[in-house]
């Protein structure tokens, strides 16, 4: 059983009219609103002949109150519509919630659609979540509704989710939370899992992030509980130089959030999607600053898929520079020396930037063997395996006024015989 597009309709009609009631009945205050409105139109063509045409709106607002100072209304969605031969259109929800936080009251509560981050931990639900505050600093509290993603239209009201949480919040946003999470799909226990995440700044010196999920239920032996651990230092060695090192296993970066972000802003080759296909990886990075504008950095890393036997492993180089002769040029670029049991070859980036004041120009140039196509039909990313494709990209950011600005984006592959473009154009408006 899906929730039909009415009901969703009349979910977010309540949750407006709810607001605007709230609005209407805040006294001594002027109504609230700041946000991002987002126009695209987004074009490809890939080498099978296939075409990929589609435009969207974007709307990212909160409304009534500023965050955090009372009742809050937050709407991120968009609208696509497919250009095809059978048009399409896709609602991507985000965000719809309505927001009660506010300093000296001790309750927290949220209705509609949202993501679990700022809160209860990960993933995404609609339904509700309420909360006490122990103290200024700690919170406990429950959530409950239904498993959802940002496309609003798939979702399924078998899949059932709840749980209960703390979490505590210290200064510099120092974070340390807790969440047991419980899954059911028509009645059954599809999963329970408890979820940890911890965010601890030291001064300027020291960063520690990391979160891990620990399997509860019984289909799932002692050995293979803990289904992911990522872990993130940075030490801070002075004005010249910084340490970084991460280590993940299991499910590695969150898909979840990965998608969030891709479907905002698709491109055809992305750097990042091969994380996930591995089981785990650990790295140290060791960057130098020489002088304010210049950044140098040699990073090695360890990739594993245990289920296969394969280990790969690569030495990465960076270089970046920001306005350089106090030119307005930047230059950001790597190469990545990728060797192993089933590895890449090697790969490389180099990026050019020039900031003329009203507008600024870039360009790209890149090798991938990995990326993620827009399925034609339903204008989902998928990821793909490319065969050491050699990008180019040319983009302008132009700001036309007040809060008014537009980006161009040009993009293909140059190997010959490959008639594979795309173009992203964008207006962006942000309200103050």
């Amino acid at each position: 059983m899906r929730l039909r597009k009415p009901a969703i309709v009349l979910l977010g009609a309540a949750l407006l009219v709810a607001g605007t009631r709230l609005a209407g009945q805040s006294s001594g205050a002027s109504f609230y609103q700041k946000g991002t409105i987002y126009l695209d139109w987004n074009g490809s063509r890939y080498s099978d002949g296939t075409f990929f045409n589609q435009v969207s709106a974007r709307f990212r607002f909160d409304l009534i109150n500023r965050p955090g100072q009372g009742w809050t209304l937050t709407v991120d969605a968009r609208d696509r519509i497919g250009i095809r031969g059978d048009a399409t259109n896709q609602l991507i929800l985000y965000n719809a919630r309505l927001t009660y936080d506010k300093p000296g009251s001790r309750f927290y509560l949220a209705l509609g659609q949202m993501n679990l981050y700022d809160t209860a931990g990960i993933g995404s639900l609609l339904g509700g979540v309420a909360g006490f505050k122990l103290n200024w600093d700690i919170m406990a509290g429950a959530y409950g509704g239904f498993e959802s993603t940002p496309y609003i239209n798939r979702l399924d009201t078998k899949y059932l989710k709840a749980g209960a949480f703390v979490r505590w919040l210290g200064p510099q946003g120092r974070t340390i939370g807790l969440t047991f999470n419980h899954l059911r799909y028509e009645g059954s226990v599809e999963r329970q899992y408890a979820y940890a995440n911890v965010f601890l700044p030291v001064r300027k010196i020291f960063v520690f992030y990391g979160n891990a999920e620990y399997e509860l239920g019984n289909h799932v032996d002692g050995t293979n509980r803990l289904s992911r651990l990522f872990g993130n230092i940075r030490l801070d060695l002075g004005r010249w130089a910084d340490l970084t090192a991460s280590y993940s296993s299991g499910r590695g970066l969150d898909f979840h959030g990965y998608l969030i972000a891709a479907s905002q802003d698709p491109t055809i080759y992305d750097q990042n999607v091969e994380r996930f296909y591995y089981t785990g990886y650990y790295g140290v990075r060791l960057s130098l600053k020489p002088t304010r504008t210049v950044r140098l950095s040699v990073s090695r890393q360890e990739s594993q898929q245990k289920d296969l036997g394969v280990r790969n492993h690569t030495w990465r180089f960076g270089a970046s520079a920001w306005n350089i002769l106090g030119q307005g040029i930047s230059a950001v670029g790597d190469y990545a020396l990728n060797r192993g049991d089933l590895s890449e070859s090697d790969t490389y980036y180099i990026s050019l930037t020039k900031d003329f004041g009203r507008f600024s120009l870039n360009g790209s140039y890149s090798n991938s063997f990995n990326g993620m196509r827009l399925d034609s039909s339903g204008g989902d990313p998928q990821l793909i395996h490319l065969d050491n494709y050699r990008n180019v990209s040319l983009g302008t950011l132009i700001r036309l006024g007040r809060g008014l600005s537009a980006s161009i984006e040009y993009g293909g592959f140059l190997q010959s015989g490959l008639n594979e473009h795309f173009l992203f154009v964008r207006m962006i408006y942000r309200s103050h």
